[in-house]
């Protein structure tokens, strides 16, 4: 992600001012800017790393991209969600990239360059974590020589055609039957709003027409407030393309992802398991992606108090913490694989066994203090002072031994300076497979 980091200083173009650029800036020149930036992001992302069992691949709205919505509240919600689950358990996600769909463009119209703008906003936002390493852009184009291409296109591109033919007509029945497409007025001009009983749809979304109304639509005269559309309407008027155009894309990516660079698949959306499934023929692999899923979507489940604790505290405390990270990535990872729970039952668990887990390294270190203020004389004030601050407050540096060690220099003896390091080294709370959860709670002073 350097190239991205630098490019992003260099150009400020997560800045106000090249906000307002965008919107001005003429046609050739913000295609050569979305060129360029779309070339910088192709050559940043390695997606060749061996596989760490912790990689996925995110959906698009999941990814911040405006599908189903465009709103800008919208998107940033669910990348902001996807944002913590990803610093709490995974090495790696790969987001879809926002700004290749813009290469097809020839102008820019107000609209469009309000999209560019907000997905401007959505990188501002994702900074942090790309600059971690945490999120990764999945690449939109792959090169091959001709020989790798045609094996490419054996192993994988003709099976993937074929199984898109075949779901098509699946999506297309599954839209028919679980979203509703209805024609309304909205000042004085026919839309369409589109609304459904799934989570495909994570509200009601109203479509409106720029330039003109769809033949099918136009000759319609509404029946009071709305009028329900027929399937044959639907398809004239291009809302069905509308939908499958987003979601074949992301299904593509996905699958893509999933197979060569063995990410789990991340989605909020039972729709894209159950196409995904298909396309995979029901490989029995998938239900270690189906654990994937439902790990990153119930983490905040596991641990309720999660949300108050800002993005950048979550990512210092990851980097700072680092092995203790990985003893709590392999506890959550235990917790959600042993049993199939819904949310009810993930809270249960937090307030049965994690909650009082975490009670219990403070009372352990309270308890540690206490010990260590009993055995210390009162002529070696300042170590004790320091050390016993050190330890309460959960933060024990890996070279403690040192430090306490040069407690010497101020005139104290071996002995003590020994006695200190092993009070502090029973018990020690660092092993705890929850610690790195109570760091949090702690430095963030949350009551549980």
């Amino acid at each position: 992600m350097e190239l991205i980091e630098k490019f992003i200083n260099k150009a400020a173009i997560d800045s106000k001012e090249f906000y307002d650029y965008v919107e001005k800036v003429d046609n050739d020149t913000l295609l050569e800017f979305l060129n360029t930036f779309n070339d910088i992001i192709n050559l940043s992302t390695n997606s060749s790393k061996i596989p760490s069992g912790f990689d996925f691949i995110a959906n698009s709205t999941l990814s911040g991209l405006p599908f189903p919505c465009e709103e800008i509240y919208c998107r940033l919600e669910n990348v902001e969600k996807l944002a913590r689950n990803s610093i709490l358990y995974a090495d790696t996600v790969y987001i879809q990239n926002p700004f290749d769909k813009y290469l097809k463009y020839k102008s820019f119209d107000k609209t469009v360059r309000l999209n560019i703008v907000n997905d401007l906003i959505i990188l501002h936002f994702i900074r942090p974590l790309l600059k971690a390493g945490i999120f990764k852009f999945a690449v939109s184009k792959v090169h091959y020589c001709n020989d790798c291409y045609r094996k490419f296109q054996d192993e994988y591109l003709n099976d993937f055609t074929n199984n898109l033919r075949v779901i098509e007509a699946l999506v297309e029945e599954y839209i028919f039957n679980n979203i509703e497409f209805n024609l309304i007025l909205s000042h004085g001009k026919k839309c369409v709003s589109i609304s459904g009983k799934n989570d495909l749809l994570e509200h009601p979304i109203i479509i409106s027409f720029k330039k003109y109304v769809p033949k099918s639509l136009d000759s319609l005269t509404l029946k009071g407030k709305k009028t329900k559309l027929k399937p044959i309407e639907i398809k004239e008027s291009g809302m069905l393309y509308y939908l499958m155009n987003d979601l074949v894309d992301n299904l593509s990516i996905q699958d893509y992802f999933s197979r060569y660079n063995s990410a789990h698949i991340l989605t909020n959306r039972e729709f894209d398991i159950a196409i995904l499934k298909i396309i995979n023929g029901n490989k029995p692999t998938e239900s270690i992606v189906n654990h994937r899923i439902e790990i990153l979507k119930n983490i905040n489940h596991i641990v309720p108090f999660l949300d108050s604790v800002s993005i950048d505290k979550l990512l210092k405390i990851r980097k700072n913490e680092g092995e203790a990270f990985q003893v709590y990535r392999d506890k959550i990872n235990k917790i959600v694989k042993s049993n199939s729970r819904d949310s009810k039952e993930y809270i249960d668990y937090y307030q049965d066994e994690i909650r009082p887990e975490l009670n219990r390294i403070t009372l352990t270190l309270k308890n540690n203090r206490k010990l260590l203020w009993g055995n210390v004389k009162s002529n070696i004030f300042l170590a004790s002072t320091y050390v016993s601050a050190t330890l309460f407050s959960g933060i024990l540096p890996s070279n403690i031994d040192k430090i306490v060690a040069s407690i010497g220099g101020f005139g104290f003896s071996k002995s003590i300076g020994q006695d200190i390091i092993k009070m502090i080294k029973k018990p020690e709370v660092r092993d705890n497979e929850l610690y790195f959860l109570w760091k949090l709670q702690k430095e963030n002073k949350i009551r549980i």
